[in-house]
Order: C-alpha cells, then structure tokens, then sequence
C-alpha cells in the first residue's frame, strides 16, 4: 500500500511539473499582440469576415431598411430626450401621497369649447 502511495505521489509531481513547463510556455506564446494578431486574422478571414462582406453587400443593394433603421432609432433618442421624466420629484426622495399622483381631471368649465353636457335626472324622480 505504502509503495503505490508513493508512486501516486510521484506521477502527481511529473504531472505538476509538466503543467508547469506548459504553462510557462503559454505565457511566452500569448503576448498582448499575438492575441490581437491572431483575432485579426480570425476577423479577415474567418466566417466573421464572410459575414461582414455580406452584410456590406446587402446593405449597398438595399439601403432603405437600414435608412428606416437609422431614421427610426434616431426618432427614438430624440423623443426620448425631449420628454420630461415622470419620476423626478421621486427620485430626489420626496414623499408624495396618492391624491397628489392622480392625474388632473378636467372641470366642467375646462371642456372642449361647445361641448353639450346632458345633465341626467335621478331615476325614479
């Protein structure tokens, strides 16, 4: 028992040792610049670039959906900007009660010009 601990021991440091070397080497190999290098690469050549070229393609033979893309993404941000923000008296922290978030309600006096009210009779009167 004692003879196959010890060779267990032995293969587990060969094995570390190995995973040292080779680690080692990796470090060596993969500089900064060989990883972008090798990314490049992969962009030019790779399914990556196949991809990009269609993509330019399509877009040079139809450039309106991407004209209504852009239009429509642009329409989003400028609506989005000019919009007052709903929650800005919450976000300063301020306590607001329920009757104060009610939207406003229009009185009689406050309705589109020339709008007939009717005004209706209790039933049973």
């Amino acid at each position: 028992m004692r003879r196959q601990t010890e060779q267990f021991e032995r293969e587990a440091k060969e094995t570390r040792a190995r995973l040292a070397a080779a680690l080692a080497e990796l470090r060596l190999r993969l500089t900064p610049g060989q990883v972008v290098d090798q990314v490049a690469d992969y962009v030019r050549e790779g399914p990556t670039a196949d991809f990009l070229r269609n993509l330019a393609r399509e877009i040079r033979e139809n450039p309106i959906p991407l004209l209504l893309i852009v239009t429509g993404i642009g329409w989003l941000a400028i609506a989005s900007a000019r919009r007052p923000r709903i929650l800005t008296v919450l976000d300063r922290g301020a306590q607001i009660t329920a009757t104060e978030m009610r939207p406003p309600v229009a009185t009689p006096d406050e309705r589109w010009p020339g709008q007939q009210t009717e005004e209706l009779a209790p039933q049973g009167a």
